[in-house]
């Protein structure tokens, strides 16, 4: 089911489930906490969060270092970004999210949490965003149910030129809810190939545990 080994020690299998190994002991969204060895561990739902249910469908290209420069783009309330804050206790998340009421959810997260730098903005304008990092991120990540999804996804990498991995949740049915969410992924691979500079390096399916979605993994080749 899982990946042999995970390049982030922070990712922990314990009794065939995934958990974060965190340096903080507040629950986010309710989720199981363990302590074990005198370290704390948070239940990573894959019914809460896209990432998990990748990791669960067998994604094996965990970008995500101790140390990483990440955009979150979709941040929403925080239940993934948080995660990702276990992932990454020395790196820097840049946390974008445009509607105000789950901003504020986020706001409260990033207040306990040193590493999260929530931003209230459109992801559709990279350019108002920007100057919050000192550079470019390494990791871009992008989970927006909006039909504009794949140009979002282009404006930001090409904003951002020196990304060096993209991970891109695609929500099939809000590009076009009248085609199969397989349809949608062809036509959506297709765009991506056509692009200079942008490498696919997997897909995952995680529509068992959300519907219609997909987790496309790239690489900027420039």
């Amino acid at each position: 089911m899982f990946p042999k080994k995970f390049l982030n020690q922070n990712i922990r299998i314990i009794k065939g489930k995934i958990y974060t190994a965190s340096n903080y002991r507040d629950s986010v969204y309710g989720e199981r906490q363990l302590k074990m060895n005198g370290e704390n561990y948070r239940l990573w739902d894959p019914k809460r969060s896209k990432l998990s249910a990748a990791i669960y469908n067998g994604f094996s290209g965990m970008p995500i270092l101790e140390d990483s420069e990440i955009l979150y783009l979709g941040a929403s309330f925080g239940t993934t970004v948080s995660h990702i804050s276990d992932l990454s206790p020395d790196g820097h998340i840049f946390a974008v999210e445009f509607s105000p009421e789950p901003f504020s959810g986020l706001l409260r997260l990033a207040e306990k949490r040193n590493n999260i730098y929530p931003v209230l903005s459109n992801a559709r304008n990279p350019d108002r965003y920007s100057f919050f990092m000192e550079r470019d991120p390494e990791i871009i990540y992008q989970d927006i149910s909006q039909r504009d999804q794949i140009s979002i996804l282009f404006n930001n990498l090409d904003c951002f030129n020196h990304w060096q991995h993209a991970i891109f949740i695609l929500k099939a049915t809000s590009i076009d809810s009248s085609m199969k969410p397989s349809e949608i992924l062809n036509e959506v691979t297709g765009l991506l190939k056509k692009r200079a500079g942008i490498h696919i390096i997997s897909i995952t399916d995680i529509s068992n545990y959300h519907k219609g979605h997909f987790l496309l993994f790239l690489e900027n080749t420039n």
